[in-house]
């Protein structure tokens, strides 16, 4: 019987001795012990993690430890600038990392050295995770170059990566005009080097219907925000997207054919299927733009290297009509001579009063008797066939644009200055014939 007993107390003694952390005496808590202790955790990178770890009767010192490697004794945690053991008081031995990278990531304890006769305590160990954002993606494609050319009708495989990424990148393809591109799409992950971080490779497979252009972009849920990669330009052989430019009337501009050609260096434009014969060279300049030819199609053609004329560039002309909106500025009215009678009547105020913007020509009538004539007048909405106008005191004028009137007001002028001149050189021949008839 007394064997029994001895036994028992041996085995009750092993015991107390495997979790001394733990040991609580009737009544109380007995040597150092946990007041609080560190829990999993998840942050981003960049962020600011804090773990806890305060102890009640601390006899030791406190010691952190990272995968079961000891970070080092003291406070300032010499050899992690960014690791401190944060607390104004010796029992408190809270962990702080400032900002958290994804090497941070692993298991985590608080231990508590022991003395004076009390033994050492250890938290349970926690794990330490760190989100980490998607790597710019990238077209593998696009690497050298950013433009491919196909033939009409075949298959193309594009492929997208993004690293670096935990959790890993959702990869998503989309079009030039912001669709999102599901054609045949699959996806593979699997973990970097550092075993902490994923990559991501999306392929894509599907058969353009026509010129496109196309990128990738990646996100996770930790970092919503999409990244996007470079756009990769696809095109069909023997055929050039067409480009749109919007020309003012009366602007002077030039088109650029930039095509790999030979040595000869001669190229062919063509305006509306009709070749223009006398350009030949890599830029065509276009004077004066008239709205006649609005829509019009420019062509370019070069010789490729095996000598064969290649579609190049084509570019069609739209009028760009925003320069017809509303003036800002007043437009000024020739002043008429001052010994005209200032008070007319309402059928001498409906005479033509002329405008001279931008090389064009009003003729403006009062809807009303104006006690003053203006000096000028404020067009109300866009510039076209009719207008409205108010002077400063509100008074209305209906303005009607007259086709060719600048250049009919410069011949008025010019036929205006041959008419002086030969009166006056009539005039010196008739006082030539007077003077004598006079003296006589």
């Amino acid at each position: 019987m007394m064997v029994f007993v001895e036994r028992s107390y041996q085995v009750v003694s092993l015991l107390l001795f495997l979790v001394p952390c733990d040991h609580v005496a009737q009544g109380g808590p007995t040597g150092q012990y946990f007041l609080t202790t560190p829990t999993n955790t998840t942050v981003n990178t960049g962020q600011h993690v804090r773990l806890p770890c305060s102890v009640g009767s601390i006899v030791g010192t406190c010691q952190w430890t990272r995968d079961g490697f000891a970070l080092g004794n003291g406070r300032d945690l010499a050899g992690f600038s960014r690791y401190l053991l944060a607390g104004e008081s010796e029992d408190v031995c809270d962990l702080t990392i400032d900002p958290v990278l994804p090497l941070d990531e692993g298991e985590y304890q608080c231990q508590v050295s022991g003395g004076h006769g009390v033994g050492p305590i250890i938290s349970s160990p926690v794990t330490l995770s760190v989100n980490s954002e998607p790597g710019n993606p990238y077209i593998v494609q696009a690497r050298e170059v950013d433009m491919m050319e196909l033939q009409e009708g075949e298959e193309v495989e594009l492929q997208c990566e993004s690293q670096g990424g935990r959790p890993p990148a959702e990869i998503m393809w989309w079009d030039g005009d912001g669709r999102r591109i599901v054609s045949d799409v699959t996806e593979h992950v699997r973990r970097m080097q550092d075993r902490k971080t994923f990559k991501t490779v999306s392929n894509l497979k599907f058969r353009p219907t026509r010129p496109i252009m196309v990128k990738c972009t990646a996100r996770n849920e930790a970092f919503p925000e999409a990244k996007n990669s470079n756009s990769f330009q696809i095109k069909f052989k023997g055929q050039v997207e067409l480009e749109i430019l919007k020309v003012a009337e009366g602007e002077s501009f030039q088109i650029n054919c930039g095509a790999p050609i030979n040595k000869d260096g001669k190229y062919q434009w063509f305006i509306n299927e009709k070749e223009i014969v006398s350009e030949n060279t890599k830029t065509l300049k276009v004077e004066h733009f008239v709205a006649a030819y609005d829509n019009s199609v420019i062509k370019c053609m070069g010789k490729n290297k095996r000598g064969d004329l290649e579609m190049v560039t084509t570019v069609k002309l739209n009028l760009d009509i925003s320069i017809k909106k509303e003036l800002k500025e007043p437009l000024t009215l020739p002043s008429k001579s001052s010994t005209k009678n200032k008070h007319r009547s309402k059928e001498r105020n409906t005479k033509s009063k002329q405008l001279n913007v931008k090389k064009t020509i009003f003729t403006c009538t009062s809807e009303e008797d104006a006690a003053v004539e203006p000096t000028s007048v404020l067009i109300k909405g866009k510039l076209g066939n009719t207008v409205i106008a108010e002077d400063d005191h509100h008074q209305k004028f209906n303005c009607r644009l007259v086709k060719s009137g600048y250049n009919k007001l410069n011949q008025m002028a010019i036929n205006m200055k041959h008419m002086f001149r030969t009166f006056k050189k009539m005039s010196r021949g008739f006082s030539r014939i007077v003077t004598p008839m006079d003296s006589m």
